[in-house]
């Protein structure tokens, strides 16, 4: 039997397995990477893809003002950055989906 796994390598494992779920990796392609890698059994793998599952939907309960708030903040860093590459066809898009998302007539 290997040696016990720390609480940060735990953390670490939960974290990638949460990465693979989101890139749309199957539990039997989960499982042999966690058998290469980690050497794991299939037993403690379902173990982290369940808790990586329990991450994906604390994330998926945000709010609709909250996802609003962040896609704005994100679409004007977008913005901002394709002014500075003088990409003008970028940023105006980047703002008429601004406007779109805020429900502003153009």
């Amino acid at each position: 039997m290997g040696k016990k796994s720390t609480n940060l390598e735990i953390e670490e494992r939960v974290n990638t397995v949460y990465q693979l779920l989101i890139k749309s990796w199957s539990r039997f392609d989960i499982l042999q990477y966690a058998a290469t890698e980690w050497d794991l059994s299939s037993r403690q793998t379902d173990e982290y893809i369940a808790r990586a599952r329990k991450l994906i939907e604390a994330d998926s309960e945000i709010a609709r003002p909250q996802w609003l708030a962040a896609a704005v903040r994100r679409l004007a860093e977008y913005e901002k950055e394709s002014m500075s590459d003088r990409q003008i066809a970028v940023a105006i898009k980047a703002l008429e989906t601004q406007a779109k998302l805020l429900r502003f007539d153009l």
